[in-house]
């Protein structure tokens, strides 16, 4: 098991797309939120951890790139 953060950025038309839960529920990951700014006037940014096998955090992060959403790795 490993544990990445990453910071999410949401462009307005993206902020609806439950990320959080689709994580949890699709992929053998676990996501927890440490800070985030998002609105459905501006969109904006989550910083999350995401803990799981190194095979199944990269599976998660490509969807949630493949979904439109940009992913960073954060320091």
């Amino acid at each position: 098991m490993e544990t990445r953060k990453v910071r999410l950025e949401y462009p307005l038309d993206k902020v609806a797309t439950p990320v959080f839960s689709r994580l949890a529920s699709n992929f053998d990951v676990q996501p927890n939120v440490l800070a985030a700014d998002i609105s459905h006037v501006k969109g904006g940014w989550m910083l999350m951890s995401v803990t799981g096998s190194t095979q199944a955090i990269e599976s998660a992060l490509e969807w949630v790139r493949d979904s439109g959403i940009t992913v960073t790795i954060a320091a």
